[in-house]
């Protein structure tokens, strides 16, 4: 009976001082946290009436052609994201943003020197290709394959509806 008793007063003992150690995680914190497709993308919410919706940025969006499929995977108010697969594998992530909800996104185009569609084009990372339309919209192609390269991203976005991205005005 001994025995029994120092082996459940010691599994106690574990358990607590398992419990003290372990990082605290406030619950609000926990339960408020919400998944993000692709760090870095997706913008902070802005105020509902400057907000774009997510459904005028989806028609920006190019059309799938070949081999390659578009299907919508976020959309909410100033953002919009597609994933691209090519023989049922994602290949790239395509997405519009509003910057007006994150203005710093905008900087990356101040020294832009390439263009895509007139507009200015700047590298997003090493993986990353995004163009910035009407000093507002960020539209970018990130590969998810290594096939799919710098020169895949630029011809994906230039088949993006650009110039009537553009002339959304809210």
């Amino acid at each position: 009976m001994k025995k029994i008793l120092l082996l459940l007063v010691l599994l106690v003992g574990v358990y607590l001082a398992w419990h003290l150690m372990r990082p605290a995680v406030p619950a609000t914190t926990a339960a408020n946290m919400a998944p993000t497709a692709l760090p870095g993308v997706v913008p902070a919410k802005i105020a509902q009436a400057d907000a774009i919706s997510g459904s005028s940025l989806n028609k920006a969006f190019p059309e799938a052609s070949g081999t390659f499929k578009l299907t919508f995977t976020q959309e909410k108010d100033g953002f919009a994201q597609a994933d691209l697969s090519s023989a049922g594998a994602k290949v790239a992530a395509l997405t519009v943003s509003d910057t007006d909800a994150n203005p710093p996104a905008r900087d990356k185009f101040k020294s832009a020197v390439g263009k895509i569609g007139g507009y200015p084009m700047a590298a997003v990372g090493s993986q990353g290709t995004a163009v910035l339309v009407a000093n507002r919209f960020q539209v970018q192609a990130r590969s998810l394959a290594p096939s799919f390269t710098a020169a895949d991203r630029e011809a994906w976005l230039e088949k993006f509806k650009l110039d009537a991205l553009a002339a959304i005005k809210k």
